[in-house]
């Protein structure tokens, strides 16, 4: 090649890279062949740009072919619905035959989705075709005069141009992701830590109720309104070696999301993909519910989404590792009784579907985001519409019963109610669940309510004598001495506490 083609190539670069801020895709400089994006300017084409004897219109239909299926290739890469390219042929001589159906016309793609414009500067009427190149892609005229000669030193100051500007951008990108620290995963495992030392000197973090009260993911509150449970869990942790093992996880592949993703896009990732993960163990685990690892599978799979998005790139390095944590803690969870699987699942699909709709910074709008997102909304729709139907049919009452007993000895009567009301509107409801009514009806002084509560109690279970105990009270408001004895006695052969004895004693006094 000569040197005004040499002097061509590298100056059309300069400009581009330089002047346009256009960002290099692609270099090659044996086969002098580069491609370049604009990021900023969703409008601009892609551009690539080749310096190649064309000798016969056969080797360009063959090159023109190769380059609609690469830029296809890059499309899908890139997550754009159409992709516009400008293919610049640098070349010292027209070719031989008939070439008229490549250049001066669009030439797309057989799914109509490039639009390929193909533009030769053929050395003998460089300046001509120059011309048409500045009018097609709008771009100043004095951005590409000839010089009347053109030297070795010319050729060599634009490249030598390109190779600096290019050099410095790598090395500063490169110091950027040095001397950007994961800021974000740091504070999230602070303030994990700190919630953890909080609920610790608050009761303990071992402790269920301690752990429901202070935000776990318990769906009888779920079912009474608290919606807010299916954040606070993220931030809660059941014991120091729980909480350790998901900060140590969030602190391994936390730094490579946030990096990736950018701090904002994590951010919505490591809360809406925790909170994808507590819903989908609302839907299908009636047990409590604590600990950030919903938020860490959510990483895990918006890390798994860069090997869809650009699998040439990721697959083979963060996509391998991702791959092995997932496994290796999806088959702990298989044959661990404790570990909340559904949570773990929801929170990987969650975070998948989310960087899906987030995608990568500086990445251009795609339908397929759209798609993404809408995905995740009707997948997480789906899943709450699922758990509250559970919520308005019969499930073990135990769980609740004791936490409506620890509310109760806290006097925290709403809290206690909110419980109750589910546990009879669902037909779950047990004796103990009826006697902890009746107790919550005479605190109100809902004398009528207590007694219909404790009827019902007794009705279903007999020999639970607090149930006896308040229909005697009841009773004995009501006038009822007889009654009231007659359940007193039978709550005090019922149990050993004296508590009973001294009240059937009283009762024996208030009669005479």
């Amino acid at each position: 090649m000569s040197f005004q083609e040499q002097y061509v190539f590298w100056r059309l670069t300069n400009y581009f890279l330089g002047v346009e801020k256009y960002r290099l895709i692609h270099l090659h400089e044996e086969k002098q062949e580069l491609w370049l994006e604009n990021t900023s300017q969703k409008k601009r084409p892609v551009i690539r740009i080749q310096m190649k004897e064309l000798s016969w219109a056969n080797v360009v239909e063959r090159d023109v072919t190769h380059t609609l299926h690469v830029t296809e290739n890059l499309r899908k890469q890139m997550g754009r619905l159409k992709l516009p390219l400008v293919n610049i042929y640098i070349t010292p001589f027209e070719p031989m035959g008939d070439i008229s159906p490549f250049f001066g016309q669009t030439i797309a793609s057989p799914n109509e989705k490039v639009k390929l414009e193909n533009i030769l500067l053929a050395n003998e009427q460089m300046q001509e075709h120059l011309e048409l190149l500045i009018k097609k892609l709008d771009v100043p005229e004095e951005a590409f005069i000839l010089p009347n000669e053109i030297t070795k030193e010319m050729v060599a100051k634009e490249r030598e141009q390109v190779i600096t500007y290019i050099t410095t951008k790598v090395n500063e990108e490169q110091k950027v992701a040095r001397n950007s620290k994961p800021i974000v995963t740091y504070s999230f495992i602070g303030l994990i830590v700190a919630a953890f030392l909080w609920v610790t000197f608050q009761g303990g973090s071992t402790d269920t109720f301690n752990l429901i009260k202070w935000g776990g993911k318990f769906n009888p509150l779920i079912y009474a309104g608290e919606w807010w449970r299916f954040i606070s869990p993220i931030f809660l942790h059941s014991g120091l070696i729980h909480l350790a093992s998901n900060a140590v996880m969030l602190y391994i592949v936390g730094a490579w999301a946030e990096r990736i993703y950018g701090k904002w896009r994590y951010i919505l990732i490591l809360l809406l993909g925790g909170i994808c993960g507590n819903i989908a163990s609302f839907a299908l685990n009636m047990n409590l519910s604590v600990g950030a690892s919903t938020a860490v599978f959510a990483v895990m799979g918006a890390l798994l989404y860069l090997v869809v998005l650009k699998p040439n790139l990721y697959a083979k390095t963060i996509g391998t590792s991702i791959a092995s944590l997932v496994a290796i803690n999806l088959l702990i969870d298989v044959f661990s009784t404790q570990i909340d699987i559904a949570g773990h699942i929801g929170g990987l699909v969650g975070g998948f579907l989310l960087a899906g709709a987030l995608s990568l910074p500086k990445q251009f709008f795609h339908w397929r985001r759209l798609a993404y997102g809408v995905s995740l909304v009707a997948v997480a729709i789906l899943f709450l519409y699922f758990g509250f139907q559970k919520g308005e049919q019969p499930y073990d009452p135990m769980p609740a019963n004791i936490a409506v007993q620890q509310y109760l000895q806290e006097h925290n009567k709403e809290e206690a109610t909110k419980i109750i009301d589910n546990l009879i509107e669902s037909g779950s409801a047990d004796g103990y669940s009826y006697t902890y009514a009746s107790s919550i009806a005479l605190q109100n002084k809902q004398i009528d309510k207590a007694e219909d509560m404790a009827n019902e109690a007794i009705s279903l279970d007999n020999d639970i004598p607090e149930a006896h105990y308040y229909l005697s009270f009841c009773y004995r408001v009501q006038g009822n001495i007889e009654g009231a004895l007659k359940e007193a006695d039978t709550a005090k052969q019922l149990s050993s506490n004296p508590f009973f004895d001294s009240y059937y004693d009283e009762l024996e006094k208030s009669k005479e």
